[in-house]
């Protein structure tokens, strides 16, 4: 009997049991037994082929030789293709790829060449047209809607919790970069300017999601049964995935199996130590120390500029700092700090010159290393606190609204009618954020207006 016919609610109810506190050996045994079901399940369903998700990371060298073992216990007639969609990575990856690629193909004849998929487009030329991803997938999701919305839908009411029946709103914190206005950079000192290039201090700047999608996206359209190394504490979007689906999924047109979704971190380290399993250098692990006595220089590879969960990173870091705890020299520097001690020819290349500094800021992290980037982070973050500052933030939030509500308007959206705010939702979305004083009819129609003329001034062929 296959894993997908269990009970989503058992798995939601014993996740946090089996990924904490199931022994390693024994989830091991629960990774190769998934394993063994989708090849099963494979044979029996005429494929010949499947992918084996092989980004050069920890994880999937972990995945790679848990199912090149299975393979061959049990003796499977399927061949294996090691697939790379080619990431923002580090110039050890590429290489550790295929020098392990090679390996298995020399002892393995069931193992074909590697398959490299490309980004669908350059990195630079994403960032301007799709946008910036920030803070994480879910938030760069949220903000990108938030400034596309077609209507007076329940998400735009959820962000400043105009509906009392809504549980969530966007953090203050965040609520400034909604405005139009603070996406604009401020100058910088003449000093500085040569070391960020004019095209990234000039404009403003967008949010998306699809970074992803457009970096690694080409392996989407593959439709053949495939592993993956993914584990399901990693985000709340793949527990969730996990919850619904458990590990192999079968009835997709795109198969696949997660054999490693109930490990966590420590289970991969000590799987590495364990088998003594060759990774890429750039995680500077030490084959002769134990595995929780690493002094690791990156914990996650991937993209090399992604932003994703570096706040929270960042916020850990912090504590630790606070706490005078006494740690290992890696685990006081986030991973734009790694990168700057590690690779600065590269950090300069994929932070600085591709404007991803600028969401890196927003999101309030420092970078101690650079003193250039830490001038413009001072200047930017007391341009921030001015934002915040009470005299300002009333009318701040005020503007945020109106400009959102009129975003339909600017866009012409076909089969959407243009919709407003109300004088009571202003009212509750300044109660909410404790602001004194409510608002009146005059002050909103001078703010729209002055935002309607902002916006013809700098779209002059705009009919609006």
């Amino acid at each position: 009997m296959f894993e997908n016919s269990q009970n989503s609610e058992n798995r939601r109810i014993h996740f946090s049991e089996l990924n904490k506190f199931m022994p390693l050996n024994d989830k091991i045994i629960w990774a190769k037994k998934k394993i063994k079901e989708f090849f099963i399940w494979a044979e029996e369903n005429k494929y010949e082929e499947i992918t084996v998700s092989f980004s050069g990371g920890k994880d999937s060298t972990i995945l790679f030789h848990l199912v090149n073992e299975v393979h061959k216990e049990i003796k499977s007639e399927i061949y294996l293709i090691p697939a790379y969609a080619v990431e923002i990575t580090f110039p050890s990856t590429l290489k550790f790829i295929k020098d392990t690629c090679q390996k298995y193909q020399e002892e393995n004849e069931y193992i074909k060449e590697l398959l490299i998929k490309p980004p669908k487009m350059p990195w630079n030329q994403i960032l301007d047209e799709k946008g910036y991803p920030i803070f994480s997938k879910q938030t760069s999701v949220l903000f990108n809607r938030i400034k596309n919305s077609k209507s007076k839908s329940g998400l735009t009411n959820w962000v400043f919790n105009i509906e009392s029946t809504i549980y969530f709103k966007l953090n203050k914190e965040k609520l400034f970069l909604l405005d139009d206005e603070m996406l604009k950079f401020p100058e910088i000192p003449v000093e500085y300017q040569d070391y960020f290039p004019k095209n990234t201090l000039s404009g403003s700047y967008t949010f998306s999601e699809k970074c992803c999608t457009y970096v690694k996206g080409g392996l989407k359209k593959d439709n053949r049964p495939s592993f993956i190394g993914t584990m399901a504490d990693e985000s709340a979007m793949r527990k969730k995935s996990w919850v619904d689906s458990g590990c192999n999924v079968f009835n997709n047109k795109k198969p696949m199996s997660r054999p490693l979704s109930i490990w966590n971190e420590k289970d991969v380290w000590k799987y590495i130590k364990q088998e003594k399993l060759e990774i890429n250098e750039a995680y500077n692990f030490d084959h002769n120390l134990d595995w929780d006595k690493q002094d690791l220089r990156f914990k996650r590879l991937g993209c090399i500029s992604c932003p994703f969960g570096s706040a929270v990173e960042n916020r850990k870091i912090q504590v630790l700092k606070r706490n005078n705890k006494e740690v290992s020299r890696y685990e006081l520097m986030n991973r734009y700090e790694k990168l700057y001690d590690y690779l600065p020819k590269l950090y300069k290349f994929h932070i600085i010159n591709t404007g991803m500094y600028k969401v890196i800021i927003d999101m309030g992290i420092k970078i101690e290393c650079d003193d250039k980037y830490q001038a413009l982070y001072d200047i930017r973050w007391n341009q921030i606190g001015e934002w915040y500052k009470e005299e300002n933030f009333r009318t701040n939030l005020l503007r945020v609204m109106c400009q959102i509500e009129n975003h339909n308007n600017y866009k012409k959206w076909d089969r959407y009618k243009a919709w407003e705010y109300t004088l009571e939702d202003f009212n509750k979305a300044l109660n909410n954020y404790k602001i004194v004083g409510q608002t009146n009819k005059t002050e909103i129609t001078k703010i729209r207006s002055m935002i309607k003329k902002e916006y013809i001034k700098n779209n002059p062929s705009s009919s609006i």
